[in-house]
């Protein structure tokens, strides 16, 4: 008599994923926040992966008969094949929470480098995916790298964090001036309101082996301001781009406000020679002042014997009580001028240039130094005279001005 057959002995499970749970198991032998041991059983063999970043051991166990095994990145897939798209759950483990088919890559990549290890083993690299990034500033300075660890929301990956993007600058500062300024600055930034900060050193390293960094191609933005010809104080210029700044409306620290800066300060050393004010209290209006005074400079300059010029009048300058007549000596001066009064400097340099006049400038004799009046002399004669937005010169001007005029032989037709 023939066996009994139960059909159901041939039945095939649809689900391949519950096959492969029923083939194999894992199992969490053990965990903390560095190490752990994962056990894979089948039905004729129980392996161990046994990562211990505290003492520096990596390997594949047989539970059985205690042969150690190499981990190499094809043995690790192979030993994970089983999970398929499931991920085995390491809460404690802080640098790898979950294991994966996806994570071999990442675990490969800690256990093979010194330096990564070392830091996993100070839990440096929570939600960090991309550990090389980070190696040459923990390469330079654990102490610092721990305690901006601490004290930052956060250093993970992400180009819009602002903690992050500051390392360059944090570690170049710590290069160059020491611990104690570099925390000044990561101090700094974590108490102002700024929302983002960036720096063109960010991606401006070369790398030598073991991630050390070489050579810093192109230093701008903050690092560049502390160098000739600007040689800002590294503290003011700290508190200005994180409290002042953010008190102007500026919420970002990008690549426009370090351009807008810089432009700001080259400007002056155009103009003057020197750098006059080196925080302005509205940068981006002082920007574009600086900016005009360039041009209107650019236009005077045109006028190449100015000096001469002045010289054919210097006899004109006059200091009385209460106002005083200053000749202008230099295409600077023509400049300001036209700035500090919002009047067209163009249409008196083109009259200079073809000498069909002069200008000269009324002031209060307590403030020589600061704009009045414009005044346009053609031949001996004054027929124009302006003040801030083109106003009218007042009774008690026009009355100097007679008095000046008569004593010095001009007209005055204003």
């Amino acid at each position: 008599m023939a066996p009994t057959v139960n059909i159901r002995d041939y039945f095939l499970d649809k689900d391949p994923q519950a096959y492969a749970k029923a083939a194999s198991s894992y199992e969490v032998v053990l965990q903390n926040n560095t190490d752990f041991i994962i056990s894979r059983k089948t039905a004729k063999t129980e392996r161990e992966l046994v990562i211990l970043i505290s003492q520096g051991l990596f390997y594949f166990k047989e539970a059985r008969g205690g042969g150690i095994e190499e981990i190499t990145l094809s043995k690790l897939k192979t030993y994970l094949r089983d999970l398929k798209d499931d991920s085995i759950t390491l809460s404690q483990v802080l640098w790898l929470p979950e294991l994966s088919k996806d994570t071999t890559e990442r675990l490969m990549n800690i256990i093979s480098n010194e330096v990564f290890g070392d830091m996993c083993r100070h839990n440096m690299l929570t939600e960090i995916s991309d550990p090389a990034w980070y190696a040459g500033y923990w390469k330079q300075n654990e102490k610092l790298f721990i305690k901006l660890h601490s004290i930052f929301p956060t250093i993970k990956d992400s180009s819009s964090n602002k903690y992050r993007a500051s390392l360059p600058i944090i570690f170049e500062l710590d290069k160059r001036f020491g611990y104690n300024e570099a925390m000044f600055f990561a101090e700094t930034l974590l108490q102002s309101g700024i929302e983002q900060y960036t720096s063109s050193t960010e991606n401006n390293w070369r790398y030598g082996n073991n991630y050390e960094r070489i050579e810093n191609i192109d230093l701008k933005g903050f690092l560049q301001l502390l160098d000739e010809p600007y040689s800002l104080n590294l503290r003011r210029l700290v508190e200005y781009i994180f409290y002042d700044a953010y008190s102007q409306g500026i919420a970002k620290i990008d690549q426009s406000f370090w351009k807008t800066y810089e432009d700001y300060l080259a400007m002056q050393i155009k103009v003057f020679g020197k750098i006059r004010e080196k925080y302005p209290k509205a940068l981006k209006t002082e920007h574009d002042i600086m900016a005009l005074k360039v041009n209107a400079i650019e236009i005077v300059a045109k006028c190449e014997d100015f000096a001469a010029r002045s010289a054919e009048i210097s006899e004109l300058a006059y200091t009385g009580k209460s106002y005083s007549i200053v000749v202008p000596d230099a295409p600077q001066q023509i400049a300001d001028e036209g700035i500090n009064l919002s009047h067209c400097v163009g249409s008196y340099v083109d009259r200079i240039i073809k000498g069909d006049c002069h200008i000269l400038f009324l002031r209060k004799t307590r403030s020589p130094d600061q704009s009045l009046v414009t005044l346009q002399l053609c031949g001996g004669r004054v027929n124009q005279a302006e003040g801030n937005h083109r106003r009218r010169i007042s009774e008690e001007e026009r009355r100097f001005l007679r008095n000046w005029g008569q004593e010095k032989h001009i007209q005055i037709a204003v």
